[in-house]
C-alpha cells in the first residue's frame, strides 16, 4: 500500500488537539481526572483519553481506510497491536501524552507522539513538544526535521565521552545494580521519564545513546525513525530485526554504530543471557 502523507497537515492536527484537550488540563487536573493503570506511577488522565479519542476520529477522516491505535486503547483492552502486522493497512500509532507522570506533576517533559506505519515500515512520525511549541517530524527516506532544520548526527563520541538516557527504574530489578556499576564507563546517563523528550535529545545530538527495556510501539516508533533518518542507529538487545509491532524486549539507540556496540558491551551483553533465561527475548 502506498499513500502520500501530508506531514505539515498532520503537524497542525497535533497542535490543535493538544491545544484543545491537553494544554487546558496542565496544572488544572482534579483528582477525579487522574487514574492509574499497571501501578501507582503509571498514570492516565482525561487529557490522555480525550486527545486519543480525538485523533481516532480525525485521522481516518483525513485518510480513509486507515486505523488509529493508541496507548490508552491498548491499555484498556479496546484495541490490539494486530493491525501493525497487516501489510495492507495504514496504521496510526499514538501516545497522546507521553510522559503522563510529568504532566500530572507539573513538569515540562511531556509530548504527543504519533507514527504512521504502512507495509510493515515506519513511514512517518511526529513528536510535538507542547509547552515548547516545537515539532519534530520525520519521513522515511526524506529525513528528520526539528524547528525547520534537517537533522544530521555528526557526534562520534566514544562511550567514555558519551551522554545517554537510561531509566533504571524501568528495568528488571536484576539489571539495576549492573547498570549502576557500569555508570563510570560513560560520561553520564539519566532519565527524563519521557521517551519523546529523550528522542528529541537523541535525534538532535544532545544525547549520544539510549538504552530501553520497554519497547511499546507508541513510545518508540516516531523516535526510532527520527534517529535513523538523522544518521543514527538502533538495535534490539537480542540482535533480532526491529519491527513496528514489537512490544517486548529491549532497544539500544546510538548516534553511530561503534558507540552502539560499546554501549551494548557495557550495559547489555554481560547480563543478557540471564535476562533472557528469566524473561525470554
Amino acid at each position: 500500500m502506498t499513500q502520500s502523507i501530508d506531514i505539515d497537515k498532520i503537524s497542525d492536527v497535533l497542535v490543535d488537539v493538544a491545544a484543545t484537550y491537553i494544554l487546558p488540563r496542565y496544572n488544572a487536573l482534579t483528582s477525579g481526572q487522574i487514574d492509574t493503570k499497571s501501578g501507582p506511577n503509571d498514570l492516565v488522565t482525561i487529557a490522555d483519553t480525550e486527545a486519543e479519542e480525538a485523533l481516532v476520529r480525525i485521522l481516518p477522516d483525513l485518510y480513509p481506510g486507515s486505523i488509529v491505535i493508541g496507548e490508552e486503547s491498548i491499555s484498556s483492552g479496546k484495541a490490539t497491536l494486530a493491525p501493525l502486522k497487516d501489510a495492507g493497512r495504514m496504521v496510526w500509532v499514538v501516545d497522546p501524552v507521553d510522559g503522563t507522570y510529568n504532566f500530572v506533576h507539573g513538569k515540562r517533559e511531556f509530548a504527543v507522539m504519533l507514527a504512521c506505519v504502512m507495509d510493515g515500515e515506519i513511514r512517518a512520525g511526529w513528536i510535538y513538544d507542547i509547552l515548547g511549541e516545537r515539532t519534530m517530524t520525520m519521513e522515511k527516506g526524506a529525513g528528520a526535521y526539528f524547528e525547520g532544520r534537517r537533522l544530521n548526527l555528526t557526534n562520534r563520541n566514544d562511550a567514555i565521552n558519551a551522554t545517554g538516557h537510561i531509566g533504571k527504574k524501568y528495568f528488571p530489578k536484576e539489571m539495576r545494580a549492573h547498570l549502576e556499576d557500569q555508570r563510570d564507563k560513560v560520561k553520564q546517563f539519566y532519565s527524563l521519564s519521557c521517551a519523546a523528550h529523550e528522542y528529541i535529545n537523541l535525534a538532535t545530538g544532545k544525547a549520544d545513546f539510549g538504552v530501553y527495556s520497554r519497547i511499546k510501539p507508541w513510545d518508540h516508533l516516531a523516535g526510532v525513525l527520527a534517529v535513523t533518518e538523522a544518521g543514527g542507529v538502533i538495535a534490539k538487545w537480542d540482535s533480532s530485526v526491529y519491527h513496528p509491532s514489537d512490544d517486548f524486549g529491549g532497544l539500544i539507540v546510538a548516534s553511530h554504530d561503534a558507540l552502539l556496540h560499546q554501549i551494548d558491551a557495557i550495559f547489555i551483553k554481560p547480563i543478557l543471557e540471564d535476562i533472557i533465561l528469566k524473561y525470554g527475548k
